[in-house]
């Protein structure tokens, strides 16, 4: 019976089963039917994954156009930001002031300023009204007090943390600083302190500036009283009175009031911002072209033949040819007049010289033509062209964006749950043709013991009839 059992052994085979979805499992058989039953499982876990396979290639085809976007919208928000870099450019805070008297004013630019000279008469700077404590200050008293401020003709109750003449000081500034400043000083010596609280109003001109305690006023109003800063714009013999010394004489232009006299303020715009803001709106360009032709002809990206890539080109050819419709015959009324030209492979191309020119022939009417976002002129068309295309949760190339990536998301679930399905049947017909295979197994086993017992037989048999 040992030679049976080792010819039994002889026929186990472990056999692995695995699906091209990633799908697998271990499949042992015994039986001399075992490949055979291998060969099923896995035809039959191919057959299964086709579906799977073409979802798959749907996923690739989606993210291939996905980074296409990506990369077109990376492009698009780098011109919207060069188109923004442009009317930053015409912002007052891209111009510069020149002051020919520095010790009558100083200048700050912000939105709105325009180019210009401004001429400026200082009669009066101003001055804040003061008071200071009439006597020694009296910081006695366990209980901290209730004071009253009086600035002008409004009063204000406090109870600070203390009496003394710091902690009264700190109260004001906390609670009033916007009205008036109080601080607490020493008019006496070291070795004989005469401590008091002093107290100045915030806006220029003559108020009342007064601390009171039961009624009583602690402090002394100092002379001369405040004044109003005044002064007079562009020689008009109006004299302007203010009560602070920091005034706006134009839109986006203000001024710091610093002593009595005349002075000029000569507002002019660097034509190197303008300049390097319209050289990065040129380079921004040239980048949305460069890739988004790529994406045209058969060899183009993946997103060649799609309704987008022409929508993309028309918003670039809309901004690329702005013309002012509204004064044809202006100086400059289109990006060319501004030495920005276009090459026939649809690049563009920036000549300072010709822009220069622009600029020395009026700065004006360069500003006129390209305007601003949101009031006309070429900064309107661009900024509108690039909002419907970038706008977040409605812009073209953001929307699409959006539609792929859910797609995606879904394609991606679908597999999953497929993939599942596939395991599940694989496992199914494991377990089935397992049985099978222990069944069959079992008779060979028993087939293979009768023909070795029947051939024993026989041998001895043959033994016995040759008298062996």
């Amino acid at each position: 019976m040992g030679s049976v059992s080792n010819s039994l052994s002889s026929i186990t085979n472990p056999i692995t089963v695995e699906g091209s979805s990633g799908t697998g499992g271990i499949f042992t058989g015994t039986s001399q039917f075992s490949s055979e039953f291998q060969s099923e499982i896995s035809r039959e876990v191919q057959i299964a994954d086709l579906p799977i396979q073409m979802l798959q290639n749907q996923v690739t085809s989606l993210q291939s156009q996905s980074s296409a976007l990506a990369t077109l919208n990376t492009d698009f928000t780098s011109l919207q930001t060069a188109v923004q870099g442009i009317a930053n450019a015409l912002d007052g805070s891209s111009y510069a002031a020149d002051v020919s008297n520095p010790g009558v004013v100083s200048a700050t630019l912000g939105t709105g300023a325009t180019q210009g000279v401004y001429n400026i008469q200082v009669e009066n700077v101003g001055s804040y009204q003061t008071s200071l404590s009439t006597n020694t200050w009296n910081s006695s008293g366990s209980t901290p007090n209730t004071y009253t401020l009086v600035v002008g003709s409004q009063t204000y109750q406090f109870t600070p943390t203390d009496n003394s003449a710091e902690s009264v000081a700190a109260a004001i500034n906390a609670q009033f600083g916007n009205l008036v400043q109080a601080t607490a000083v020493n008019v006496g010596s070291a070795s004989s302190p005469d401590e008091r609280i002093s107290l100045q109003s915030t806006s220029l001109g003559p108020t009342t500036v007064d601390l009171q305690l039961n009624g009583q006023s602690l402090q002394t109003q100092q002379n001369p009283p405040g004044s109003l800063a005044q002064y007079v714009v562009n020689n008009s013999g109006i004299t302007v009175s203010s009560n602070t010394d920091t005034v706006t004489i134009s839109n986006g232009i203000t001024l710091n009031l610093l002593g009595a006299g005349s002075a000029s303020v000569t507002v002019t715009q660097p034509i190197s911002v303008l300049s390097n803001a319209l050289q990065s709106f040129v380079t921004a360009y040239n980048q949305c072209a460069t890739d988004l032709n790529a994406q045209r002809g058969q060899s183009g990206g993946a997103i060649q033949g799609q309704a987008i890539v022409n929508e993309l080109q028309q918003a670039l050819n809309s901004i690329a040819g702005y013309f002012n419709t509204a004064n044809p015959s202006a100086a400059v009324n289109s990006l060319s007049s501004l030495g920005i030209g276009m090459s026939t492979t649809g690049q563009m191309s920036f000549d300072e010289l010709t822009f220069a020119g622009a600029e020395l022939d009026g700065s004006a009417v360069v500003n006129a033509f390209l305007g601003s976002a949101t009031s006309g002129g070429f900064l309107e068309t661009a900024t509108n062209a690039l909002n419907n295309l970038l706008e977040p949760g409605s812009g073209l190339l953001t929307t699409e964006q959006s539609n792929d990536q859910t797609q995606i998301t879904n394609l991606q679930s679908q597999i999953t749950s497929d993939q599942a399905n596939v395991s599940a049947m694989q496992s199914s017909l494991q377990n089935q043709l397992a049985q099978s295979d222990a069944a069959i197994a079992e008779l060979e086993q028993q087939y293979s013991s009768l023909t070795q017992m029947f051939a024993a037989e026989n041998t001895a048999n043959l033994q016995i009839a040759n008298g062996v």
